[in-house]
Formats: C-alpha cells, structure tokens, sequence
C-alpha cells in the first residue's frame, strides 16, 4: 500500500505561491578551480514555485538536492560556485516536476589573494559572496552575483583644504583616512562573470587596499599610494562601476 502523498493534494484555496524555500543549509563546497582547489563553507537556500493546484512541496527533494550538489566530496569538479548553483537550479526542476522555475543562492566568505607588484604587498583579503542562479523551465536563465570588501579612502577634501591653509601641495599633505565598505552587484542571463574581475575591479576602485600585516616600510608604501589616490566613497563606487563596465560592458 503506498504512503499517502498530502503534498500532491488540491488546496483549500488555489493561489499560487512564488517561492517556497528551504533555506540556511550548510554545506562545504570543494572548487577545482583555475586558480587552484579552494573549499567554501557556504549558506544555501533553494527555491521553486508552487502552482495553485498543489497544496505543497516536496521538502525533502530540495534537500536531497543541495547535499547532492554540495556532497563535500573533495573537489567536486565545480570550477566556479556559479556552476555549482545552476547545477543545483537545474536539479530542483527535474525533482519537482510541478515547478516551473527554481533558484538557488549561496552565501560564503572567500579569500582573495591580493599580490600588488609595483608597492611589493601581498595578502589575503576576506570578501563576503552572495550568488544567486534563477532558472526557468522554458529555458530562461538569471544570474545574481554580489560582492562586498573593505578598503582604504583618504578624504581630498581635507587634503585639498590643508593644503590652501599651509601652502602645501598634495600627496605630501596629510588627510583623514577611513575603512570604507564597497559592493558590487551583477545581473546577467548568462553564467559569464569571473568572481576575480570583480574583486580586482573593487580594491583597484579605493585609495588603497587594507591590509592585515604592514612593517615598517610597507606601511610607508601602501601609506603613499593612498595619499597619492585620495578619494570620497562617491569616486569609489564611480570607479568601480567604470572598472567593470570596461571588463564587461559588451556582454551585459
């Protein structure tokens, strides 16, 4: 005798609903990537519509299809967390077949390598990642990718200002300096975004990149490069709105 399935029953009231979701799950995900097998504990959330005929989703499947995707096998053949997450969007639609559109999104913390040749600097920044792969049964495919770093801005204004009052002449007149907080967003209908260009398009944008080690000479240089770059928060996001325009301008 089979199991009653209560999901498949009619509604008391027919609506469809948009989006139901399984959210908050975590899991490890192993890269081989370009750049080298990197492992991304991440926070996942997979969605699918709910058509007004069903009175629910099969939980259980859109959980079976994140631990799938995301087994934590070493290295999962994923060269990017886009690949990863449109996988899973196209694993939703074949376990729920009532659905016509399913997405799924991750939230990790990555670890940039930043390597600066000319000041002779290298570290490793954290930036926050949110990804998001929306797909549709007819084929129609959206893309979310979302980036957020921190970074140094010395103030022109108060450099511009001390100098008039001094007679000085900038970059060798002091400023203010801050920790500034930049993010940048993309919507593409294709998976064509390299996660790297974004973030070298982000810390280019600042004064000068923050840094968690810094000797004496270092401080010096990265000290002057971002003297030598003032900029408001404004002229930061500007620039990096410039800087990715040029990367991928003709492709958006």
């Amino acid at each position: 005798m089979e199991l009653p399935d209560v999901q498949k029953n009619a509604p008391g009231i027919p609506v469809e609903i948009s989006k139901v979701c399984v959210k908050g799950l975590y899991r490890r995900l192993c890269l081989d990537s370009d750049d080298g097998n990197v492992c991304l504990d991440s926070k996942i959330d997979a969605c699918i519509n709910l058509p007004k005929k069903q009175r629910g989703i099969h939980v259980s499947r859109s959980v079976e299809a994140i631990i799938e995707s995301f087994s934590g096998a070493r290295y999962s053949g994923f060269k990017k967390i886009e690949d990863a997450l449109e996988y899973l969007s196209e694993m939703l639609l074949r376990r729920h077949e009532y659905a016509l559109k399913a997405s799924a999104s991750l939230k990790t913390l990555y670890l940039y390598r930043y390597i600066d040749d000319f000041i002779g600097l290298e570290d490793y920044i954290p930036v926050e990642i949110a990804m998001k792969s929306e797909i549709y049964r007819d084929g129609l495919k959206r893309f979310l990718i979302c980036i957020g770093l921190e970074g140094m801005t010395v103030c022109p204004c108060a450099q511009q200002v001390y100098a008039y009052f001094e007679g000085s002449y900038p970059p060798n007149t002091p400023s203010h300096s801050q920790r500034s907080k930049l993010s940048i967003a993309i919507i593409t209908k294709e998976n064509i975004i390299d996660i790297n260009d974004l973030i070298k398009a982000a810390l280019s944008s600042f004064s000068a990149p923050s840094l968690n080690l810094l000797k004496r000479r270092d401080e010096y240089r990265l000290v002057k490069k971002a003297f030598e770059t003032p900029r408001f928060i404004e002229d930061v996001a500007r620039e990096a709105v410039y800087r990715v325009y040029n990367v991928y301008g003709d492709k958006l």
